[in-house]
């Protein structure tokens, strides 16, 4: 009779609170001298355009904010993603290097998208929300694009048949 060994893998716990597939993702972090200046010139047209086209590739973010405070020194990052920890920082490091690369070289100490500490870097600038609410903690971001798009045609079909 043959054994089965089993083997278990050892899953990191990472920050950040769970709703359905939903997860918030906060960061705060120092900017570097001058950094909050610019920051806001980067960020001026906000996520519009290119920006917005090159963040929904990553097809799992819900929302994301930068807010900058204690008078320019510090700044939040936030964000509500599908799917886990890990797949939501490798999607940014394969899919967005260079512009997490831009808006995040003013923070102290950030290693770049590519350097192997690039995650412990993150946990210990990653805080966990101690309350978090998703309007729809089931729906994945592809979910609510394919409802709108289903939406927009049934419209388009209730309009013809008028």
């Amino acid at each position: 009779m043959a054994t089965t060994l089993e083997v278990k893998k050892t899953v990191k716990t990472r920050p950040g609170t769970k709703a359905g597939q939903s997860n918030e993702f906060t960061l705060i972090c120092k900017l570097k001298s001058g950094g909050a200046e610019r920051l806001r010139k980067l960020l001026a047209d906000g996520f519009t355009g290119e920006r917005q086209k090159n963040t929904d590739r990553i097809a799992t973010v819900h929302d994301l904010r930068f807010v900058i405070f204690d008078n320019d020194t510090r700044v939040i990052f936030a964000s509500t993603f599908d799917g886990d920890w890990e797949s939501y920082i490798n999607d940014f490091a394969t899919i967005l290097p260079d512009e997490i690369d831009l808006l995040f070289h003013e923070c102290e100490g950030y290693p770049g998208i590519h350097s192997s500490g690039i995650k412990d870097w993150i946990v210990s600038q990653q805080v966990t929300a101690i309350g978090f609410y998703s309007a729809y903690p089931e729906a994945s971001v592809r979910d609510v694009w394919k409802a709108l798009k289903t939406k927009k045609a049934f419209d388009t079909l209730l309009d013809a048949a008028s």
